[in-house]
C-alpha cells in the first residue's frame, strides 16, 4: 500500500486514479482481515501470556499490536475498504480542484470522507467529543480538552510576539530567497545538505511530487519527495530538510523491529518533532548558516554575492503572516494549524458542514493572521490531508514544534557545545542523541511516555514560545 501510495504521488499517470483506488481498497481489506483474523488473535494471546519473558522492546511490540488489533476489530471490513477507496479518489479530486481553484470540485469527495470519518468515530468510540477518536489515531492519548488550552495559550503568545515584531518588520529583508535559482542546482544542493545532516542515500532516495512527503517501505527503504520552484529557494531546501527529518527517524528504528507493527514513528506529533527539529531548530539557526552559507554561495555565487551568513540567517527567519501553511515562518505557522484544528473539530461534531469550509477558512485567516486568500487554491485547497482522510492529522505539526523545543532544551543539557558542533557542520552527535532517545524505539512507547522520559515533564507551549521569542529578538533586534 505504501508503494502504491508513493507511486500515486510521483509517477502514476493521471488516468489511473480509479484503478489505483480499487487496488488500494482491496489491499486495505486484506490487511484488515489479516489483523482481525482468529489466527492473529490467538498468536497475540499467546504473546501476551508470555510477555514476562520478553525484552522491554518486545513487550512494546506486543502492547502496541494489541491496541491495533483492538481498534481494527471495531471497524467493519466494508468500512475499511470504503474509506481506502474514498481517500484514493479524494486525492484525485483534490488535485483537480486545486488546479481549477474550485472547492466545489473537491466538495463531494470530502463530504463522503467526512461521513465515513464520523461513522469511524462511532465505531471506535470516544469520550466527550467525536474528534477525540480522530486525534487518537495520530497522537494516542490526546484529546480536544487537553489541546484547547495549549493552543489558546500558543495563539496568545504568538500574537504578543507579532506585536513586538511589528515596528521592526522593515529591518529584515528576504527578497534574496526569491531570486532565480536553477532547479537542478537547487535539488543537488538540498540533497548534499540532507546527506550531511545524516540521511542515508544507501537506504533512501528523493523524488519530486506536488506535495512533499516521506514514506517508508522498510527501515532500509525510505522515500522522500520535494518540489522545486525556480524563484523560491526555501521550498526545495527546507522542504527536503523537513522530510529528511522524517526519513532519519524511519532509518533509525531498531532493526529488530523490522516487519512488526511498531517499525514506524511513535505518533505523527513525535514524527513532526523530528522533521521540524531539523528544518527549524537546526537549519534555521544562526550557527547552521555560519557553516552552510559559504557552501550555498559556492552553488549560487551571482545570486548571493551581496549576502553574508548573518543577513541570510535573518532572511530565512523573516516572521510575518502569510497565506500558505507550508511556506509560512516558524512563528505564524502555528496559527495556520490552529485554524485547521478548529475546522476539523467543528466538522466532526456537525457544528459546520463541508460546504461551510471556504467561508470559515477565509474568516479564520482574517482573524488569526490578518490576510485573506484570493481563491480556493490559495486557501482551503492548499493542503492534501483531508483528501486522504487525514482528519485529526493537522495538530501533529504544531505538536511537533512544541515537542521539538522541549527536546532541544534536553539535548542542550546533554551536549553543551551543540552550538559549536552546528557551526562546524558536525551533526552526527545530534542525530546519535535523537536515535538513542527516540528513534530506536519506534512505536513501542506512547508520545506522552517519550516526552516524560526524555524531558521529565508533559506537553507545554512554554519551551517553544521561549525559543521562538529569543530567535525573534535576535532577528529583529528588539
Amino acid at each position: 500500500m505504501a508503494i502504491l501510495g508513493w507511486d500515486q504521488e510521483t509517477y502514476m499517470p493521471d488516468g489511473a486514479a480509479e484503478a489505483r483506488a480499487e487496488q488500494i481498497s482491496a489491499l486495505a481489506g486484506l490487511r484488515h482481515s489479516h489483523v482481525t483474523a482468529d489466527e492473529t488473535r490467538k498468536a497475540l494471546e499467546e504473546a501476551m501470556a508470555g510477555a514476562e519473558a520478553l525484552s522491554p522492546l518486545q513487550q512494546g511490540v506486543v502492547r502496541q499490536f494489541a491496541n491495533d488489533v483492538q481498534r481494527a476489530t471495531k471497524l467493519p471490513q466494508k468500512h475499511v475498504q470504503e474509506i481506502a477507496k474514498a481517500s484514493s479518489l479524494g486525492q484525485d479530486a483534490w488535485k483537480r480542484a486545486r488546479l481549477s481553484s474550485d472547492f466545489t470540485v473537491f466538495q463531494p469527495a470530502l463530504e463522503r470522507i467526512t461521513e465515513l470519518k464520523r461513522a469511524e468515530a462511532e465505531y471506535l468510540g470516544y469520550e466527550a467529543h467525536p474528534y477525540n477518536a480522530m486525534l487518537d489515531l495520530y497522537e494516542p492519548g490526546l484529546s480536544v480538552q487537553a489541546l484547547n488550552p495549549v493552543f489558546d495559550a500558543l495563539a496568545q503568545g504568538t500574537r504578543v510576539l507579532l506585536d513586538k515584531i511589528g515596528p521592526h518588520t522593515s529591518s529584515v529583508h528576504d527578497a534574496v530567497l526569491y531570486r532565480s535559482y536553477p532547479k537542478n542546482e537547487q535539488l543537488e544542493f538540498a540533497r548534499s545538505i540532507v546527506q550531511q545532516l545524516g540521511f542515508s542515500f544507501e537506504t533512501g532516495r528523493v523524488d519530486l511530487s506536488a506535495h512533499p512527503f516521506c514514506t517508508s517501505f522498510a527501515i532500509t527503504d525510505v522515500r522522500l519527495t520535494t518540489r522545486v520552484f525556480e524563484n523560491d529557494l526555501r521550498s526545495c531546501l527546507f522542504g527536503l530538510i523537513h522530510e529528511s527529518g522524517h526519513g532519519m527517524y524511519e532509518q533509525g528504528i531498531n532493526r529488530e523491529l523490522e516487519f512488526t507493527a511498531v517499525a514506524e514513528g511513535a505518533s505523527m506529533g513525535i514524527h513532526e518533532s523530528q522533521s521540524l527539529f531539523w528544518e527549524n531548530i537546526i537549519a534555521r539557526s544562526e550557527e547552521f548558516w555560519v557553516w552552510a552559507f559559504p557552501r550555498l554561495r559556492d552553488a549560487f555565487p551571482d545570486q548571493l554575492a551581496d549576502q553574508t551568513p548573518e543577513s541570510f540567517f535573518k532572511a530565512v527567519n523573516a516572521m510575518r503572516p502569510s497565506l500558505n501553511r507550508v511556506e509560512s515562518d516558524e512563528l505564524t505557522y502555528n496559527l495556520h494549524i490552529i485554524l485547521r484544528f478548529g475546522i476539523e473539530r467543528d466538522l466532526m461534531d456537525g457544528t459546520i458542514t463541508v460546504a461551510d469550509i471556504p467561508e470559515m477558512w477565509n474568516a479564520g485567516m482574517r482573524n488569526l493572521l490578518g490576510v485573506v486568500p484570493a481563491n480556493d487554491a490559495e486557501g482551503c485547497l492548499q493542503d492534501v490531508h483531508w483528501s486522504f482522510g487525514g482528519i485529526g492529522y493537522f495538530p501533529s505539526y504544531t505538536l511537533g514544534k512544541l515537542y521539538g523545543a522541549m527536546l532541544w532544551n534536553s539535548l542542550k543539557t546533554e551536549i553543551p557545545d551543540v552550538a559549536a558542533k552546528i557551526s562546524s557542520g558536525t551533526f552526527g552527535p545530534i542525530l546519535s542523541w535523537l536515535r538513542t532517545n527516540i528513534h530506536q524505539y519506534g512505536r513501542t512507547e506512547k508520545p506522552a511516555e517519550i516526552i516524560s522520559r526524555v524531558c521529565g515533564r508533559q506537553l507545554t507551549e512554554k519551551d517553544f514560545l521561549d525559543y521562538i521569542g529569543a530567535k525573534a529578538a535576535r532577528v529583529y533586534g528588539f
